[in-house]
């Protein structure tokens, strides 16, 4: 396997880039979740938690700057 590398400004390397189809083959060997998605899901879920403590009167409600700045 022939693996560029990716290196700063200054030819510093700083990671190497690994085509998708090669990972997958190595997380699945790793038995390694794909962690994107279960990523996303549990932040959604963090979320929604946090919407219901805010209409329950248990938060504060998040200015719009609050929650632009989050982003």
């Amino acid at each position: 396997m022939n693996l560029p590398y990716l290196s700063d400004h200054t030819g510093y390397i700083t990671g190497v880039f690994i085509p998708i189809k090669e990972w997958e083959s190595i997380r699945k060997k790793l038995d390694l979740p794909n962690t994107s998605k279960q990523l996303h899901r549990e932040e959604l879920l963090e979320a929604f938690e946090e919407v219901k403590r805010i209409r329950k009167g248990k938060l504060p409600k998040p200015s719009l700057s609050d929650f632009l700045n989050e982003l």
